[in-house]
């Protein structure tokens, strides 16, 4: 059945050959036509095949064109009515792995593998069809109202079910919303004041636990790690000879060794824990990354451990919800922390977490990083040197040794006056005692792979050449 005016031959037969990708520039034209009114909100898109057939192309080649539509929030596809025009027609979303070089907002040159960011643009496409039709949600009208400090019931069940691992089902009753896992480890720091003594970390920790040190007045002590974690003979001794506050640990994905844990080195850290009566904090929010997931800390401990887990990481910095799980009866002051801090977590963002869980988009979200992440992880040992590598194909980050004459601060710097920029140990470190020279990579802080793919080769280049002072008088 031909359309009116066979759509003007379908706007000049849709000119494909010869510039990009078929599937590309078809989905350009018919965004096009979407946003001219050709195909105004509510009207259906030509079925794939007669699509098709006029264009003399692959069935495959309109269907890719079809996605590549959906994914920018422009249709939705029905399998009675076919491809239906949104009544939102949003502005184009494009994700962060489909950006040529010439995209790349780089006014600097430097390619920045500092942040940890989602490494696809699935949050984006998601969150636009959720904001098409959130207003229909029975809770949307409680996002105007000030919620409870520890956030509502149904926010708290569905951050029991994103903490949940096989063998750990927390209970929301213990449970505190916040805004992201900072504010988290804020909360719990809050609570743990009035004990005395210090917190032990890796020598290499996550450095927002070193910004708190100031401000609660805590003195940070490094522990030395080894490829299963902490090493139980130095975490006892320093339970013995000080008086300590916690221990902080990030089990899985250590921040920025790359280090996941080892059960035996769990168990171990509970124990001294338990006799020693101390808390624990364990900051799981890369967990949900690894497919196959030992036991928490927390399901070993509950008792003595406050469990830390974000959104932020996994789907997007700018959703920024964490979830908190207290001890037994140590949710009412974390939540005490949360209200003279941010009075509550964000209503709508909680609200949009809350249906991505319970529907199952956050966990489209999180399987599509996944493969990007396995990709990215992929392009780092094939490009560097893999002895010199702290790699796991889950992870948003890749650990780089630097061997000698190099320094963690001097290759950092010689890397950033190349057009790189990297995380050096130094930002990491507790201390200024000796520590491992080395840098953290984020593989998914690049726009794509074939800007990280440029990167990593400058970072190989960089290692194979000699310190070099970069500025200086005489």
């Amino acid at each position: 059945m031909k359309r009116e005016d066979n759509q003007t031959k379908s706007d000049e037969q849709l000119q494909t050959k010869g510039r990009q990708a078929t599937y590309l520039e078809v989905s350009r034209k018919l965004e096009e036509q979407v946003r001219n009114g050709r195909y105004p909100p509510g009207s259906r898109l030509p079925p794939q095949r007669d699509l098709a057939t006029e264009l003399g192309i692959n069935v495959s080649t309109v269907s890719r064109a079809y996605k590549e539509l959906q994914a920018r929030g422009l249709i939705v596809a029905s399998t009675k009515r076919g491809s239906i025009v949104t009544g939102g027609a949003m502005p184009a979303i494009q994700a962060p792995a489909q950006r040529s070089a010439a995209d790349e907002p780089q006014a600097s040159g430097v390619i920045d593998l500092t942040v940890n960011r989602p490494a696809t643009g699935e949050f984006l496409t998601q969150l636009a069809r959720t904001m098409a039709n959130i207003a229909r949600d029975p809770r949307f009208a409680q996002t105007q109202e000030y919620q409870p400090p520890q956030g509502p019931d149904w926010a708290r069940a569905a951050g029991a079910q994103w903490i949940a691992a096989p063998g750990f089902a927390p209970a929301p009753d213990n449970l505190v919303v916040t805004s992201g896992a900072q504010h988290g480890l804020y909360a719990v720091l809050s609570s743990l004041m009035g004990h005395e003594g210090v917190i032990l970390s890796d020598q290499l920790t996550y450095y927002g636990l070193k910004a708190l040190a100031p401000v609660f007045q805590f003195e940070l002590v490094g522990i030395p790690s080894d490829d299963d974690g902490l090493l139980p003979d130095h975490l006892e001794d320093a339970c013995r000879r000080m008086r300590v506050k916690a221990i902080f640990t990030v089990p899985n994905l250590q921040n920025p060794s790359v280090v996941t844990m080892s059960l035996e080195r769990r168990a171990a850290l509970v124990d001294i824990a338990r006799r020693h009566h101390i808390a624990i904090i364990e900051d799981d929010v890369y967990g949900p990354l690894l497919r196959k997931r030992l036991p928490t800390i927390a399901s070993l401990c509950p008792e003595l451990t406050f469990h830390i887990a974000s959104t932020s990481k996994i789907l997007a910095p700018g959703l920024r919800i964490g979830y908190l799980l207290t001890p037994p009866h140590g949710a009412a002051l974390a939540a005490e922390a949360v209200r003279t801090t941010a009075w509550m977590p964000a209503p709508l963002s909680t609200l949009i977490v809350t249906r991505w869980i319970e529907d199952g988009t956050a966990q489209t979200i999180l399987e599509a990083q996944r493969e990007e992440l396995q990709a990215r992880q992929a392009l780092a040992r094939e490009l560097l040197p893999p002895d010199l590598l702290k790699s796991d194909p889950a992870c948003m980050f890749v650990w780089l040794r630097v061997p000698e004459p190099w320094r963690s601060d001097d290759f950092a710097a010689n890397a950033l006056a190349r057009g790189v920029n990297t995380m050096p140990a130094s930002a990491f470190a507790v201390d200024r005692s000796t520590t491992e020279h080395g840098v953290r990579i984020n593989l998914a802080c690049a726009s794509s792979r074939e800007q990280l793919a440029r990167a990593l080769q400058v970072l190989a280049r960089t290692l194979r050449d000699r310190p070099r002072a970069l500025f200086g008088t005489i």
